[in-house]
């Protein structure tokens, strides 16, 4: 009979190496991924600046205006739309095709959320 501790000893070698598995295959993100990290981060960032204009002016600003254009360098990668209401909120769509397949996807951010929502899958 084996003694119960070579037992508790094998099962934490093969939970080990598991553990070692799962950590090697989910530690690594795409190219696509990092491009879309990227896109979410600079639409939190947009989020965070028309915040701050909001609760300092009483506005949302524009993003095409050339004061804050030079902060968001970001948006030059990509097409988008941009909805403004100065006073009641704005909405920006960013259409991009991040996995390089031909095909558009699309993300938005409003006043109502700091997280980009996907509106479109890439």
């Amino acid at each position: 009979m084996t003694p119960r501790w070579i037992l508790w000893a094998e099962i934490l070698v093969i939970l080990a190496i598991l553990g070692g598995l799962g950590i090697a295959r989910f530690a690594r993100i795409t190219p696509q991924e990092a491009r879309e990290i990227q896109l979410e981060a600079g639409l939190l960032q947009l989020y965070e600046m028309e915040m701050d204009h909001f609760a300092r002016t009483g506005e949302y600003f524009h993003p095409d205006e050339p004061t804050y254009r030079a902060y968001l360098p970001w948006m030059q990668l990509y097409t988008f739309e941009a909805r403004h209401a100065a006073k009641k909120g704005f909405s920006v769509v960013v259409h991009a095709d991040l996995d390089e397949d031909g095909e558009l996807g699309a993300w938005r951010v409003d006043e109502s959320t700091p997280e980009a929502v996907r509106v479109a899958a890439d």
